[in-house]
């Protein structure tokens, strides 16, 4: 569980931080940036020699999935999330982002990886209402932004399902290196095809606080945060790990009330209260099963 916790403390403050910088780089671009320093964080952390020799049985199946994966997430998902922040709140993107789980559920079912069951997608119902309240006095904007968060949560819920069979097989830092190269690349030709800024504007290197966010949404969201989700994929289902994105917003809440003094309603703590309950009921067989040791998988 302590992956499953550190993945949702690291991804709840994914929109809050990178909000500000969309003033002074193109999503895209920043999407590229933060994705390449995670590339880097991956290359050269301790054990490098072991993920090469892992590349280097790779076949054509295995190339194939993790080329599809970096695609499908730091190119596509990543990007259009990127978009959404900018073309609309955070709150608005986050929220519709977190509608993920139902299209998990969807995708997983269809693969045989969940069975479903009327009293998943209540829960997953539930999940969504307490998204909504917790999240309804920020305000919703009904713009171009939304569309984009909800291709993200689409596109990134089938590289949820596709990670849980990909993840068995290859190491999660090997999974990362790969798939983060082939999504680099895609984007690169991107923004080339568009002939987009490679750099920020010059505000960008005089303010240490926009310089900061960016080190931490590399190094911390692209970096540490990966791996601690595909470690949490390893141990539960595809639909278990996106339980992180149902409980995302309550926590980006409280980010905001700590580090931008906004107060909570009791929309927060009714939300709250209807969010775990929601998540209860989604994973009450789950929680049967690692009673029973059944659902924990030893690394």
């Amino acid at each position: 569980m302590a992956y499953f916790f550190i993945t949702l403390l690291i991804f709840a403050s994914m929109e809050v931080v990178s909000k500000p910088l969309m003033g002074v780089i193109d999503p895209f671009v920043l999407t590229f940036w933060r994705f390449l320093f995670g590339f880097l964080f991956f290359l050269f952390y301790p054990g490098l020699k072991k993920r090469f020799a892992e590349i280097a049985r790779f076949g054509k199946n295995e190339w194939l999935s993790v080329g599809l994966l970096g695609i499908l997430n730091s190119f596509l998902a990543m990007c259009f999330l990127q978009v959404a922040v900018k073309m609309s709140s955070a709150a608005t993107s986050a929220t519709v982002f977190c509608s993920n789980p139902v299209f998990v559920l969807i995708f997983a079912s269809i693969a045989g990886m969940e069975k479903f069951s009327i009293k998943k997608m209540v829960g997953l119902m539930g999940g969504f209402a307490a998204v909504a309240v917790i999240m309804s006095e920020k305000g919703f904007v009904f713009k171009e932004g939304m569309l984009f968060a909800l291709l993200a949560a689409v596109i990134f819920a089938f590289y949820t399902v596709l990670s849980k069979k990909i993840v068995s097989n290859i190491t999660p830092f090997t999974v990362n290196l790969t798939s983060f190269f082939f999504g680099l690349l895609a984007n690169f030709v991107f923004i080339f095809f568009y002939e987009l800024p490679f750099l920020p504007t010059g505000s960008f290197f005089s303010d240490i606080e926009k310089i900061s966010a960016f080190i931490y949404l590399a190094l911390v969201v692209t970096g540490i945060g990966y791996v601690t989700f595909f470690e949490t994929i390893k141990r539960f289902t595809a639909l278990g790990a996106s339980l992180i994105f149902l409980l995302k917003p309550a926590v980006a809440v409280v980010f905001a009330y700590l580090f931008l003094e906004e107060n909570l309603s009791m929309n927060f703590f009714a939300g709250l209260l209807l969010l775990g309950s929601a998540t209860l009921i989604i994973l009450s067989d789950k929680i049967k099963d690692l009673i029973n040791s059944k659902l924990y998988v030893k690394p």
